[in-house]
């Protein structure tokens, strides 16, 4: 029908090992793994992942994340004592589990952020916090972002989140003519149905 949306009608112009390594960027491996698909809608790959990955990567319990969050802390004070380190995420909107932990680093002299980000990870390296389980890495559950000074209120509001309010944030922000993202509210934005012509000035954000 034409509601089918399975992968054999989806590659249905792919008849051969030979027209999928065609495809720019595709390479034989790769073509493997679209045949496979193609011919069981299944990839034999992805059979185990779920059982390779203990329950506590899937949801964090409280004690795994306040061990990341201080070692993260720990890690980038060692670098920078005046280092502005915050957990954001579902860790910082208090919810009981969450599915990683986001760390927000910023410097308040808006320069001494810059090259942080590789020493705060070569420190986890060496204090262990940086694990791989199998072909599974452990860092996926903690992201580190490092940002300038005068994006860190816009930067914290984001990735607090959740996803719902900041797109209620962002669709308040339009109503006043005005932008928001994880860099910058902006002022005096003009945009033509729905289409920003003018960016529009970046506001001075001290705080959420």
């Amino acid at each position: 029908s034409d509601t089918d949306m399975s992968p054999q009608r989806f590659c249905g112009s792919l008849r051969c090992l030979f027209e999928a390594c065609k495809i720019p960027g595709i390479g034989k491996r790769m073509a493997d793994k679209i045949m496979e698909i193609m011919e069981s809608a299944h990839l034999r790959k992805l059979d185990h992942i779920g059982e390779e990955v203990p329950m506590w990567y899937q949801q964090v319990r409280p004690s795994y994340r306040e061990l990341f969050n201080l070692n993260a802390k720990e890690a980038a004070h060692s670098v920078d004592t005046q280092l502005v380190v915050v957990a954001c995420g579902s860790y910082r909107r208090g919810k009981s589990t969450c599915g990683d932990v986001d760390i927000l680093i910023t410097h308040p002299d808006g320069e001494s952020h810059k090259g942080v980000f590789s020493k705060v990870l070569h420190l986890l390296h060496q204090n262990g916090m940086l694990l791989y389980h199998r072909k599974m890495t452990l860092l996926a559950m903690l992201d580190i972002i490092v940002v300038p000074y005068a994006e860190f209120a816009c930067a914290l509001l984001y990735f607090t989140g959740s996803a719902h309010f900041n797109r209620s944030m962002r669709a308040l922000a339009k109503t006043k003519h005005m932008s928001l993202s994880e860099h910058s509210l902006n002022c005096a934005v003009v945009r033509q149905r729905g289409v920003k012509l003018v960016a529009g000035t970046p506001l001075h954000t001290p705080t959420e």
